[in-house]
């Protein structure tokens, strides 16, 4: 079991790029504080070795009470395959979380732009 924190690519372009590798199950997961310039709009890739698992986009205002984060349809963005899927947030903290599965190494990437109304 490891702790997996977030790091960054960007910016790149307009976007904030944000990427958790990795992430097994048993893994502690660190969160990630959301910019203000960037918290309006986001999408999130998923991909990697599954193993059974599956992956849920989670968020919180507090770090400690979490929620599913859901995409534009309202339904909550997880994952057993490698999927993509676009969000709106306004959260504060948000994180991938990983349930199930074995031998599974599954990759996270957040592309953040912020809205400018």
């Amino acid at each position: 079991m490891a702790t997996i924190s977030p790091n960054t690519d960007g910016p790149i372009s307009t976007a904030q790029v944000v990427n958790w590798t990795g992430i097994s199950t048993g893994d502690t997961i660190n969160s990630y504080a959301i910019p203000d310039e960037f918290g309006a709009i986001g999408c999130v890739q998923i991909t990697g070795t599954f193993g059974g698992a599956t992956i849920t986009l989670e968020v919180s205002n507090d770090g400690t009470t979490w929620f599913n984060l859901t995409d534009l349809q309202g339904a909550g963005i997880s994952a057993t395959a490698n999927e993509f899927a676009d969000f709106t947030t306004a959260a504060i903290y948000i994180r991938p979380a990983i349930t199930g599965g074995s031998s599974d190494s599954v990759n996270v990437r957040l592309a953040f732009r912020g809205w400018r109304g």
